[in-house]
């Protein structure tokens, strides 16, 4: 009887947002999303239904260190991270099914982004950020050759243009928003 009855009650976190399947169908949720049930204390039948629950705070995505390509044919190793959450629940639990399945996908596609971005611009606008004039000691500078170059965007921008290029399609496809991407 303990048994029974410990298995058909579960709690719904306030952090947190969730789905009651049974059978691997929908059967009730998202309980603690917007606009939807309450936080609380919540009863299901017990052994043929399966609670799944998804964060509803931002979460981090954090890219592996890649080598690339820039537009001047020059090789910059790149480390990426972004923050991101979960705005549609119901698409997200359809597409993904868990947090480790979007992290997988956001490898792929943020990764990709990345990688195009980086390769459509020169070394410069990838590594810095800002048009500033460089202090060089007179008795350093041999040539012309040793200046620094004038770049066009920074490295923000091209961060911004990464997260305008995926941020859509990860919301429509899998109910991901992209919050902050950044190199």
């Amino acid at each position: 009887v303990v048994l029974l009855v410990s298995s058909s009650v579960y709690i719904v976190d306030e952090t947190k947002q969730v789905f009651v399947t049974q059978f691997g169908k929908i059967v009730r949720g998202p309980i603690n999303g917007p606009g939807e049930e309450a936080a609380g204390l919540k009863f299901r039948f017990p052994f043929i239904t399966e609670v799944h629950a998804f964060e509803k705070r931002y979460l981090e995505w954090d890219g592996a260190p890649n080598q690339v390509t820039t537009k001047d044919k020059l090789f910059v190793f790149i480390d990426t991270y972004a923050r991101w959450r979960i705005v549609d629940a119901k698409l997200f639990f359809e597409k993904v099914r868990n947090e480790v399945g979007a992290q997988a996908r956001l490898d792929d596609i943020l990764d990709g982004e990345a990688r195009i971005v980086v390769a459509a611009h020169d070394l410069v606008e990838v590594i810095r950020s800002r048009q500033r004039e460089a202090v060089i000691p007179e008795a350093d500078v041999l040539d012309d050759e040793s200046q620094l170059k004038p770049f066009n965007q920074g490295r923000s921008a091209l961060a911004k243009q990464v997260l305008d290029n995926a941020g859509p399609n990860l919301k429509e496809e899998f109910g991901i928003e992209l919050l902050d991407f950044r190199f």
